[in-house]
Parts: structure tokens; C-alpha cells; sequence
């Protein structure tokens, strides 16, 4: 299971720290399963690493910088470096999916390799993200994917991981030219929004106001709605009420705090409040989600040194 707290642990630029299967070698990877009374839902967020998700049966909803991507089982997507995601599974069905998030380093075996490969790949003006499937050239990175999750040997796991990598890079190369890819992001409008994104992750336990959003992206209300609704398909109240609840996620799994301490602690108005906006979210309420965690049905973990060994 990858609990929320992993997912939004942030660095001063509120870019996501990886909690890895093992911390001498940078790749998390796991397989998940939620029942039909739980929901995986993600703010939000980004990272240096490369993400990789397939999904196994059920159905999830992504968005990477402001577009949205609708998967359904047998299709997966790549996320490149450092563009704001996001993801929830269909509520009420069941959702099985792999997750791969490794960081670049691993890639750059030298200085070369990685301005000749690694920057042009994962650089700002690359695409954002390819989304897999099992009827054109992708299906090899799915079946690569399967491969390290169902076949893989404990003993040369690591190996495996970044012969996979290296084989994906060339796929990349041999596919897609990246000359036409042409993605230029608006640099000052992406900073402008993490601005505000990172102003609600800092206050989201306070009341806080659209107008004091808009000032910590130095822009106007209207220009501040137009870029939540572009980079996280959602209002700026939306956000932080999604966030709140993703917040009181890591309190309802990690501590014994009541169901009004964790309200009042994640700035909701009261426990009925809170109660009634976390099972529109999330599907169930959230005594239901704190004594019913979803399965982690198959991890990396078992293989990497630092963790159930």
C-alpha cells in the first residue's frame, strides 16, 4: 500500500520525495488493488522522477499539466519528469494497476549518455506524457512492466529495473521523433501556478480566501480560476477541498486522532462536515477508510533490501 503521506511529502519547491522501496537505489514500484469502497485519489503534485502506470483492471483518471487522460484496463501511461499529475480510480469498481516511479539519475551512466539521451527525453520541451496500450509499439514497455512484476528474480532485481529502463529509452528513440514534438510549456504560467498550489498545501488548514490564492501567484481572480482549471481541471476551492481530504488521509492511517480532531485539523468546519466531503471524494466515510486499507496486492518491496527482508 502507498499511503497518501507518501505521495505528498514535498521539498521546499513542493516537488514530491519519493518514498523508494529502497532507499540506495531510486525506484519505487508496487502493485495495488482497491476494493470497490475505496478510491485512490492523488493531488496534484510532481517530481524528478519518471512514472510509469498500467492499469490492471478497473478504470483511472489522470491529468498531467492540465489535460485530461481517461484509462481503462489493458492501458497504461508514461509521465515524464517534473509535469504536474494527478490520478483517481473510478469510484465504486474495483482498480488494479502497477506503478513504477524512478528517478533519471539512474540513467545517466555518464555525461554523455545524458545529454546525448537522458536531457533531450526528459527536458521541458519533450512531451508531457504517452499514454500505453497493447496495439501499436508501447505494448513492449507494458510487457516489460509485467515481466519485472510477475517474473522477476530477487537476486538481480535492481539489474533487471535499469535493463528495462535502458531498453525503454531506446523504444523511445526508435518511435517518436522528438524534434516534433514541439511541447513548449508557458514557463511563467506553470511557476505562477505552483505558486498558488504550493500557498494552499502551506494553509490548507486555515480559512483561507480566492483573492489570498490569486496574490501568491501575483495574478488577478480570473487569470488564477483559468489556471487551476487548466493545470488541475479543478477550481482553486476544489483544490484545496481535495487536498484537505488527502491530508486527513495521512492523520486517519498514521495517527489516533478523532474524526472531529482530524476536521478541525485540516481546516473543515466540523467532523459532519468533514464526514460528508470525504465520502463524496473518496467513496466511503472515514472510519470506513481508516479500518479498510487498500490491498497491496504485490510489491518491490519484497525483492529490495531495505524493506520486509
Amino acid at each position: 500500500m502507498t499511503n497518501s503521506n507518501d505521495i505528498i511529502t514535498t521539498r521546499n519547491d513542493q516537488s514530491q520525495i519519493v518514498n523508494y522501496n529502497n532507499p540506495l537505489f531510486y525506484c519505487f514500484a508496487s502493485k495495488h488493488c482497491y476494493t470497490p469502497d475505496m478510491t485512490c485519489s492523488i493531488a496534484e503534485h510532481w517530481h524528478e522522477d519518471i512514472e510509469f502506470l498500467y492499469v490492471i483492471e478497473g478504470q483511472m483518471e489522470y491529468v498531467v499539466n492540465g489535460e485530461a487522460i481517461h484509462l481503462n484496463a489493458g492501458e497504461g501511461i508514461f509521465v515524464n519528469s517534473r509535469r504536474i499529475h494527478s490520478n483517481q480510480s473510478k469510484k465504486g469498481d474495483f482498480c488494479v494497476f502497477y506503478c513504477v516511479i524512478m528517478h533519471p539519475s539512474h540513467l545517466c551512466t555518464s555525461t554523455y549518455i545524458e545529454q546525448k539521451y537522458v536531457a533531450p527525453l526528459l527536458g521541458p520541451n519533450s512531451f508531457d506524457y504517452l499514454l500505453l496500450n497493447r496495439h501499436d509499439w508501447t505494448r513492449q514497455i507494458i510487457e516489460d512492466l509485467e515481466r519485472l512484476f510477475e517474473t522477476s528474480d530477487s537476486k538481480t532485481i535492481e539489474l533487471e529495473i535499469l535493463e528495462t529502463s535502458f531498453r525503454t529509452i531506446r523504444y523511445f528513440y526508435n518511435n517518436i521523433n522528438l524534434s516534433d514534438t514541439n511541447n513548449i510549456p508557458s514557463t511563467i504560467h506553470v511557476n505562477t501556478f505552483k505558486n498558488m498550489m504550493m500557498f494552499i498545501q502551506e494553509h490548507y488548514m486555515e480559512k483561507i480566501s480566492l483573492e489570498e490564492i490569486a496574490n501568491a501567484g501575483n495574478v488577478g481572480k480570473t487569470l488564477c480560476a483559468k489556471l487551476f482549471k487548466k493545470y488541475a481541471s479543478k477550481t482553486p476551492g476544489e483544490y484545496l477541498i481535495h487536498y484537505r481530504i488527502t491530508k486527513s488521509t495521512e492523520m486517519l492511517t498514521g495517527t489516533d486522532k478523532s474524526i472531529t480532531e482530524i476536521a478541525y485539523a485540516t481546516g473543515f468546519t466540523g467532523a459532519s462536515h468533514y464526514t460528508k466531503t470525504f465520502k463524496e471524494i473518496m467513496g466511503c466515510t472515514p472510519n470506513q477508510y481508516r479500518h479498510s486499507s487498500p490491498a497491496d496486492t504485490d510489491s518491490f518491496a519484497q525483492h529490495c533490501n531495505c524493506r520486509n527482508r
